[in-house]
């Protein structure tokens, strides 16, 4: 056996020296991508908020009518403990309603008003997403939510937990107490809708006036 390797051994050399001056190349090349833990966003049962059938003598003919606030169950779900953030992007903004928002009270201006959709050329209405204080949890703690409203890494805490409709402020999750955010894996809660209606001198009712809101909600790395 041990012949055999030197025997080997010697007629790869012989070779190599017969070859020094035809000598070819190849490419070595060294690939691979440093990738944060994946998260993932998601609602329970799917992520339709459905008002069901409206009459229109329950809606008011002179003012905006404010539905009632319905929740879904919503999780961020990682790999391993990572610091995210939450944002909502508008796919309806076009149809917002401009000012009927504002029935609904604090903190219900446009810039948090995304659009229900048209019918007719009407702007149905409008409505307001949140991430309510209290509904959380973070791997079995009771995280404070934090807002950076200007999205530049300035975080508050988190009064009514309403997204813009821009996806500029943006929520995370902090030790209570703290305005940091914090690495979990798994964040669980509900998501508020508060939608409302415009008056219906507005709006043409010879047909069904179907709602059409869309948003994209997105988990972002911090």
């Amino acid at each position: 056996m041990n012949k055999l390797i030197t025997f080997a051994a010697l007629t790869s050399t012989l070779l190599a020296s017969a070859l020094t001056h035809a000598a070819t190349t190849t490419e070595l090349k060294v690939t691979g991508v440093i990738r944060p833990a994946a998260c993932t966003p998601s609602f329970t049962g799917g992520g339709t908020v459905d008002y069901g059938v409206i009459p229109p003598n329950t809606l008011s003919a002179t003012a905006p009518t404010v539905l009632a606030e319905k929740t879904i169950p919503f999780s961020v779900t990682c790999d391993a403990a990572t610091k995210v953030a939450v944002r909502a992007i508008d796919n309806r903004k076009a149809s917002v309603a401009p000012g009927v928002l504002a029935t609904v009270g604090a903190w219900a201006t446009d810039k948090f008003a995304f659009g229900l959709g048209s019918t007719a050329g009407k702007k149905i209405g409008a409505y307001k997403i949140r991430m309510p204080q209290s509904s959380f949890t973070a791997d079995g703690t009771t995280p404070d939510l934090i807002v950076d409203l200007n999205n530049d890494g300035t975080w508050a805490k988190s009064g009514y937990g309403n997204l813009f409709s821009n996806g500029t402020a943006r929520i995370s999750f902090a030790t209570a107490g703290t305005i940091v955010p914090g690495s979990y894996k798994t964040m669980t809660g509900v998501i508020g809708v508060h939608a409302v209606i415009d008056k219906t001198s507005n709006l043409d009712l010879t047909s069904d006036v179907n709602l059409d809101g869309s948003a994209t909600i997105e988990v972002q790395y911090l």
